[in-house]
Parts: structure tokens; C-alpha cells; sequence
């Protein structure tokens, strides 16, 4: 009895109210404990409400391109134009330039380095970054550096001005395209990405042509400095348009940040008539993964990596050769200067039309077939310009073909890359190959001065390109099946979505 007593007095004395430590619950586990409180039965019987979801690849692709994203695409043409006047002021101004500054030509050759250095840094830095911070804030900051110190080239003093002035120039350029491309790509219908990423490259083509037309019309009145002033200042004026009507890619923002809000923001412009209610929440095939550069080798991606650096390197490589040798090379064969010249603003005007023109034929008979064909093409082609001798008509032919397969080339080389890499990664895949791309054709046009200083004739150089041309051909079929293979994984991941 004593000790159940004891128990009963022990009990007695723990029957006060016990206290439980108080949480602060975040709202949505509050949601989550009213939704399921036992005590409301009138909650208990009518199912959770959850929030509309759509397909953002639905959306994109099925609806028509409209004035907004026209614009997106018109913007991004504009840059790209700038980019390829920038990318022969200093080539064009050289002679001028070396002559009032007191620089040897052959100085300047540490200049034209210097660029590409920086064109590589560009592209390697500024493409990751636009994976990371957003493909809006990185074009803004190319835009910014290459046309301020395209802008600040006329004030230089000596060949160390030009050497820093060009090589931050080159930052902006590199970083540019991988950045645009990108945009133009998630932006772009399915059916027409590669159309969209091709027409951006031949703007390129589109700007060096300009380019020269500028040079001839403002500098013989007004000098060499005066092409600078203009392409730096025509520059910073779109700069002024980029901050101002540049939006973020919707992907991206889907992608990395899950920003639902400014997604519906962005897809009521895009489809003003579609219905998208608040709290819809958007969905994507490739919406998770982080940026690194680990993935561009990882889920099957390893051998399109490996064989799209190759591409890049390759088609520059034929591409350098071509732009900067072409005119030397023809007057070898005994041609003026002046049809010289005019071979190779026919060789970029052929680039121009073939990167607008191809993309309607990839979308006619598909991307890989034609890029293929495109690639085994540019043999014929620099064969014929070899054999030109004699024949400024063949020359100039061969010239516009040339121009077309391989700098129409480089645009199918972009538009593969844009395809085979996830949103997550899309901008970094595309900066990291031209990038290695770069570095890999960087000593082609040097490798050609010591051929010819060897001994080789032009012919002989001229016919350096019919190799590649297959090596680059087999690499996209081979990316082509690999794509291939990696289909089936894709269409179960929208499948789960």
C-alpha cells in the first residue's frame, strides 16, 4: 500500500499541464499542418488546391515568334554585327595606325596576340559566367568592355596602349557570342534554334563586311582614329539599347533560379493570348542540374564535348587561314591587289549568306545531314581557289563558295552546340568550345608563314584545308549519333515533367 500510494502521490504531482517547447513553424509547414488537422472535417474532405503547370518548352515552341521576340533576335543580330566590326578595325586602320605611332608591322603582330588571348579569355570566363549570373548581365558586360576600349584605341600612345586596349577589347568579343548564341537559342521555337543561332553568326560575317565599307568611307577623310570613334561609339549606343530592351532568357530563369514570377512576366510577352493564371508554376525538360564544368563531360556529353572542340578548332583553323592569307595568296598567283581584295569580300559575303541560308536547309533536310554535306563541300572549294591561277572567275567562284562552307560552317558549328548542351550548361559548352577552338587555330596563320618561308607555294597552302574538311564532316556524324543515342533519355525526362 505504501508504495502504491508513492505512485499514486508521484502521479498526482506530474498530472500539471505539460510543457511542450514552442517552434516557430515556417508558413509552409503551417499550410501543411492545417491542411491535415484532424479537427477540421470540412478540410479533411475537400482535396489540397495546388497550383496550374505548364510545359515552358510547350510554350516556346508552339506559339508563333512574334514583335517581341523578334526584337530579342533583331538585338542580338545588331550585336553580333558590332562584334564583326570590331573584329577588323585594327586590321583595317593597321597600316595608318603603325605609320603615324612610329610601329613596326611586325610589331603589331604582338598586338593581333594580344587579342586573341583575350578573345579566349572571353570566352572561357564569360561564357561560364553567363551559366551562372544570367545571359543578360554578361552580354551587357562584353558589350560595355569591347566598346569602351574600342573607344579608347584612338587615345593610345604607344604599342602598350594597343597591346591592353585590344586584349580587354578581346575579352568582350570572346565572351559575346557564347552568351547571345545562348539567348537566341532559348528564346527560339525548335523549330527554328538553329536558324535563329545561324543568322547571329553571319552577322559576324555581315559586321566585317561593313566594316571595310566603313573603313573606306571614313577614314581616307578623316584617319585612322575616326574608324575607332565610330565602331566604339556606334557600340556603346546599342549598349544603351541592350540594358534597356534585353531581357533574361526565361529558361535561365526557370533553370537556375526557379523564378516563376518574372517567367510569367516574360512568357505574357512572348504569347500575350495565352491563358496564364498567378501561381501558375512552369516546368522544363532540363530544369535541374548546376553549372559546372564537370557536366560538360558528364551524362553522356563526354564524346560531343571532345568532338565539337575539334570542330571549333578545325573549322577556325581553315577559316584563319582563309580570311587572313587569301588576298597574299592570290596576288601569288598573279592577280591585282584589287581583285585581290575583292576575292575576299566576296569569300564574306559568301559567310554571310550561307549562315542565313543554311538554316532553312537544316530545318528542310535536318541539321546533321546538311551540316555534313556542308563540311565535305569546302574540299571542291579551296581545291578550286588552288587551281585559280589565270582565272579571276573561278577565283572569285570558288572565293563565294568557300566563304559560304566555311564560315557558314562555323554557324552550323554554334548551332550543334546550342542543340547538344542543357540550359544549365548551354552558355559555358558553347564559350569552352570556342574557346579550345581558338587556342587550337592559333598558331595557323604563324604555321603558314613558316610554310611559305619553307618553301611551299600558295597552291601548295591553299590545299591545306582539304583534310580537315573531312576530319570535321565525320565529327558531326559521329556527334549526330551520339545525339541520337541520348534521345531516348531526353523524351523520358520531359515524360516525368
Amino acid at each position: 500500500m505504501g508504495r502504491d500510494a508513492s505512485s499514486h502521490q508521484t502521479l498526482e504531482t506530474r498530472s500539471e499541464p505539460l510543457r511542450i517547447p514552442q517552434r516557430r513553424l515556417s508558413p509552409a509547414r503551417l499550410i501543411t499542418c492545417r491542411a491535415l488537422d484532424p479537427t477540421d472535417k470540412n478540410k479533411m474532405r475537400k482535396p489540397m488546391e495546388t497550383s496550374p503547370r505548364l510545359s515552358i518548352d510547350t510554350l516556346i515552341d508552339n506559339k508563333a515568334i512574334g514583335g517581341y521576340r523578334a526584337g530579342i533576335f533583331g538585338l542580338a543580330i545588331v550585336l553580333a554585327m558590332l562584334d564583326g566590326i570590331d573584329n577588323v578595325t585594327l586590321g583595317l586602320a593597321a597600316p595608318a595606325l603603325s605609320a603615324e605611332l612610329g610601329i613596326a608591322r611586325s610589331e603589331l603582330a604582338s598586338v593581333f596576340t594580344a587579342t586573341l588571348v583575350g578573345l579566349t579569355i572571353g570566352a572561357f570566363a564569360l561564357g561560364y559566367a553567363g551559366d551562372r549570373w544570367g545571359r543578360r548581365p554578361c552580354t551587357i558586360a562584353c558589350v560595355a568592355l569591347f566598346g569602351a576600349f574600342t573607344l579608347a584605341v584612338p587615345f593610345a600612345q604607344d604599342i602598350n596602349h594597343l597591346i591592353v586596349f585590344r586584349a580587354l577589347a578581346g575579352v568582350g568579343i570572346g565572351g559575346l557570342l557564347p552568351n547571345i548564341c545562348a539567348l537566341v537559342a532559348e528564346f527560339a521555337p525548335a523549330r527554328h534554334r538553329q536558324t535563329g543561332v545561324l543568322v547571329v553568326s553571319g552577322g559576324i560575317a555581315a559586321g566585317a563586311m561593313l566594316g571595310g565599307v566603313l573603313s573606306a568611307a571614313v577614314e581616307p577623310p578623316f584617319g585612322w582614329r575616326a574608324l575607332f570613334f565610330v565602331a566604339g561609339g556606334a557600340t556603346l549606343l546599342a549598349l544603351i539599347a541592350t540594358c534597356v530592351a534585353l531581357p533574361e532568357s526565361a529558361r535561365f530563369l526557370l533553370a537556375r533560379r526557379g523564378d516563376d514570377v518574372r517567367v510569367i512576366t516574360l512568357l505574357r510577352r512572348i504569347a500575350p493570348q495565352a491563358a496564364l493564371p498567378e501561381g501558375t508554376r512552369f516546368t522544363m525538360a532540363d530544369q535541374t542540374g548546376r553549372v559546372s564544368l564537370g557536366r560538360l563531360f558528364g551524362q553522356g556529353l563526354a564524346g560531343t564535348t571532345v568532338l565539337l572542340w575539334v570542330s571549333y578548332a578545325t573549322i577556325l583553323a581553315v577559316m584563319y587561314l582563309l580570311f587572313q592569307w587569301l588576298p597574299t595568296l592570290a596576288r601569288d598567283f598573279g592577280f591585282t591587289q584589287q581583285q585581290a581584295v575583292f576575292a575576299a569580300t566576296i569569300f564574306n559575303l559568301g559567310g554571310m549568306l550561307g549562315s542565313v541560308l543554311l538554316g532553312p536547309m537544316a530545318i528542310r533536310w535536318g541539321t546533321y545531314r546538311v551540316a555534313t554535306v556542308n563540311f565535305l563541300l569546302i574540299a571542291p572549294f579551296v581545291f578550286a581557289i588552288a587551281h585559280s591561277s589565270g582565272s579571276p572567275t573561278l577565283l572569285l567562284a570558288s572565293a563565294f563558295a568557300a566563304g559560304w562552307t566555311v564560315m557558314g560552317g562555323l554557324g552550323l558549328v554554334n548551332a550543334l552546340a546550342a542543340e547538344s548542351y542543357p540550359t544549365a550548361v548551354r552558355a559555358t559548352g558553347i564559350g569552352w568550345a570556342s574557346g579550345v577552338g581558338r587556342l587550337g587555330s592559333a598558331f595557323s596563320p604563324s604555321l603558314i608563314g613558316l610554310l611559305l618561308a619553307g618553301g611551299w607555294t600558295a597552291k601548295d597552302v591553299l590545299e591545306l584545308p582539304i583534310a580537315p574538311a573531312f576530319v570535321i564532316a565525320f565529327a558531326v556524324i559521329a556527334i549526330g549519333k551520339m545525339s541520337r543515342r541520348r534521345l531516348p533519355a531526353a523524351d523520358a525526362a520531359v515524360a516525368a515533367v
